[in-house]
């Protein structure tokens, strides 16, 4: 926004419960956008699945998440393509102070132990560069494994969906192939050679 505050708070912590509450209500979980280490810590309390960046989280708020059980969406690769140029000026500002508060966020949400599930911002980052969030996942001190999961069986659970998210049977046959093993180069998952979906090959 163009408040000159980063990070600050934007919805009181009554207005975050009564989201959540609400949600609650018809089943839903909430997804919270949140870049400051106050709202986050807010949001988090009031019991939202996820938060979305998480630009600013320190230490309290990494601890806070670990002991919920609340997602991380980083939707990191996009901080290191970011277009500055197309922003207007105070907000480029802003921008390009908390880019570099953002990855070291991530890195200490990935040393604490957060849970991180997998997502883009696209088109933010445009659309087919998707898979480029691995390799950032990586770098941030998190295993190829590891960062396979945040796109799979982590994705599956904060979406609280039980038909993907593993190879089994009875699941949804969509899948993908690499020539490579990912958990040797997660690089190989950004040059798909085939794909199924719901059982039929489609490339």
């Amino acid at each position: 926004s163009f408040d000159a505050t980063l990070g600050a708070q934007q919805l009181s912590d009554a207005e975050l419960q009564a989201i959540v509450q609400e949600a609650a209500r018809h089943g839903l979980k909430v997804a919270a956008h949140a870049n400051g280490s106050e709202g986050i810590k807010a949001a988090i309390r009031a019991g939202v699945a996820s938060i979305e960046h998480g630009s600013m989280i320190d230490d309290d708020a990494a601890a806070l998440m670990k002991q919920r059980g609340t997602y991380l969406v980083p939707t990191a690769y996009l901080l290191g393509i970011f277009k500055f140029e197309s922003l207007p000026p105070p907000i480029a500002a802003k921008a390009r102070e908390v880019i570099p508060k953002a990855q070291e966020s991530h890195r200490r949400a990935v040393r604490a132990g957060v849970k991180i599930a997998f997502g883009t911002d696209a088109a933010v980052a445009p659309h087919g560069e998707n898979a480029r969030e691995f390799a950032v996942y990586v770098g941030y001190g998190m295993r190829p494994v590891d960062a396979l999961r945040t796109a799979t069986v982590n994705a599956a659970d904060l979406l609280r969906v039980n038909d993907r998210g593993v190879i089994a049977p009875g699941k949804l046959a969509d899948l993908i192939a690499v020539r490579g093993n990912p958990l040797e180069d997660v690089r190989v998952l950004e040059r798909v050679a085939w794909v199924m979906k719901g059982g039929e090959v489609v490339k």
